[in-house]
């Protein structure tokens, strides 16, 4: 235990010196940051399979996957709907949606051309591609929310939230193809990133 509180202790001291000094804590913000997004997706995709592998133990493996895949489409759809609505929030031109259709190994896609300078370009290979997480996210957490705050006598509109819920998170991470839209932003990205950083650590702000 002492062993644990002197590592942490020096995770704490080192973290302390880089934050005393702006320009390399918002260097390092700027180039984890993108990673950190790609990591944490990883991680849930992680306890997805979990869960999967805990159904097919009681189920046929093809089973389990079908269920996941079919049974929690409106998981697939938000996930594409996202894409879809960050693709026009960051000013790109969608040429196809498919909310629900299996194709090799996706379930659906939305093609977009990008639009708009060098910039623009960078923010909507990075938000476009990583949309369903940050909209999965609100939507996991919000269906949740009101399953607590709800009555008892809604139990109809809890098991709906609940549903839409699960659905959502086991299609909230980022495909294969959207992390290779999501890695042609990064270089600039982090630019960006840091131009944000800098002034908000020499402000005091983080």
């Amino acid at each position: 235990m002492d062993k644990i509180k002197e590592i942490l202790s020096t995770i704490v001291d080192y973290y302390n010196k880089i934050h005393d000094i702006p320009v390399l804590y918002a260097l390092i913000i700027a180039v984890l940051l993108p990673f950190v997004i790609i990591a944490v997706g990883y991680f849930i995709e992680l306890i997805q399979e979990s869960l999967i592998l805990g159904l097919s133990m009681m189920l046929a493996p093809k089973a389990a996957t079908a269920i996941v895949n079919y049974a929690f489409f409106p998981g697939v759809m938000i996930h594409e709907m996202a894409h879809a609505f960050l693709a026009v929030i960051t000013g790109a031109e969608i040429t196809e949606v498919a909310l629900f259709k299996h194709v090799d190994d996706s379930l659906g896609h939305v093609n977009f051309r990008n639009r708009g300078n060098i910039v623009l370009v960078a923010l909507q290979n990075i938000f476009t591609s990583s949309a369903p997480m940050f909209v999965g996210a609100v939507v996991v957490y919000g269906c949740f929310y009101w399953i607590h705050i709800l009555g008892s006598g809604m139990l109809w509109l809890k098991i709906i939230l609940g549903y839409v819920g699960v659905s959502m998170f086991f299609h909230m991470t980022m495909s294969k193809a959207d992390i290779k839209v999501y890695m042609k932003g990064i270089p600039l990205f982090i630019v960006i990133l840091f131009i944000v950083a800098l002034p908000l650590r020499l402000f005091g702000v983080i």
